[in-house]
């Protein structure tokens, strides 16, 4: 008995080392063991206060609509992003999206988290919740989020991927947003969210 016993126990041991798990006598909770690299969250710091948007070769996203013929229709889909604040790897703040050359836009909150691999998923909270997921990543030695989004209701909706670029007021595209009739980022931000 005393045998089986320990052979069990050695055997539990030799598994939970194996998934970096310890745990196995009588009594003991079963815990994942931590390394500091697991529990780092990404310093997104740098991101307080700054946006970003989709540039010009990146706009083309597909509407979908039960009714409509053809069901598929190409738009351009320009997001603006404003990130207000971070905590522990949540990135807070506004998007604000535009299918229609920035005649009209829609705001969400944006809560979102970046993990220490560089995963990003991202909620979009507004009339109706849309997630994105993607990467933190750089394009032209520029950080850069590379996002794929899908949202709708199952009669309507729109699928969209970009590479999120920042964008300042001393950028071109600032005053005159790819994929708008000419709209600027503070006019396309100015409903809040």
């Amino acid at each position: 008995m005393k045998n089986t016993v320990t052979r069990k126990l050695l055997f539990c041991m030799s598994i939970l080392s194996a998934l970096g798990l310890s745990g196995c006598g009588v009594g003991d909770s079963v815990q994942a063991q931590s390394t500091p690299a697991t529990l780092a969250t990404k310093d997104l710091s740098a991101f307080v206060d700054t946006y970003w948007y989709v540039p010009t070769d990146y706009l083309l996203a597909y509407a979908y609509n039960s009714s409509g013929n053809p069901k598929t229709t190409a738009v351009n889909d320009q997001t603006v992003w404003h990130f207000t604040s971070v905590n522990q790897g949540f990135l807070l703040g506004c998007s604000f999206a535009s299918t229609n050359n920035g005649a009209t836009w829609s705001a969400s909150t944006i809560v979102g988290s970046v993990t220490a691999n560089n995963s990003v998923s991202i909620g979009f909270y507004g009339s109706s919740l849309t997630v994105g997921s993607g990467q933190l990543t750089t394009s032209s030695g520029q950080p850069a989020f590379l996002m794929q989004m899908s949202t709708g209701n199952g009669t309507a909706g729109l699928t969209h991927w970009a590479y999120m670029l920042p964008i300042t007021s001393s950028n071109q595209a600032w005053s005159s947003l790819p994929g708008t009739a000419g709209v600027s980022v503070s006019t396309a931000t100015a409903s809040g969210c």
